[in-house]
């Protein structure tokens, strides 16, 4: 006798507590989804606990790219110079990074942050400089 009992298909609910929906980047291009970039980036946070507005704003930075991360950069933060004046604060030069270039990445960090003073820039930058080139910066200028 074969018995037509329905079956039940239990689902291991470790499988449904690890899930987290893949993020995709958002470029900002003509024909991209933008609203199924928001749902899944909103999915994303609730499913990962991110209540704090900076976590989620790092969170949406980093799957941003291109034309997207331009505009948001330029457009969205140019009124929080705050966050810019904090990354300007951290810049240090980079192993095999030119002074020169350094120098200029400093420029247009300050530019972003709103500092137009001189003097806070060359500080910056003496202070960001490789241990070996901000000695030998020190001893040939005298300063």
């Amino acid at each position: 006798m074969v018995t037509t009992e329905p079956i039940a298909l239990v689902q291991n609910s470790n499988q449904i507590q690890g899930y987290r929906p893949k993020l995709i980047e958002f470029y900002g291009y003509e024909g991209e989804d933008f609203h199924h970039f928001q749902e899944l980036l909103y999915s994303y946070h609730m499913l990962s606990n991110a209540h704090s507005d900076n976590r989620k704003l790092a969170i949406l930075k980093s799957q941003l790219r291109r034309a997207a991360k331009i505009y948001f950069e330029k457009t969205i933060l140019k009124d929080h110079p705050q966050n810019y004046e904090l990354e300007f604060n951290d810049m240090i030069q980079g192993e095999q990074e030119h002074p020169q270039i350094f120098l200029s990445r400093l420029r247009e960090a300050a530019d972003l942050a709103n500092i137009t003073t001189e003097a806070v820039i060359k500080s910056r930058f003496r202070a960001g400089l490789l241990r070996d080139i901000k000695q030998f910066y020190i001893q040939s200028s005298g300063t």
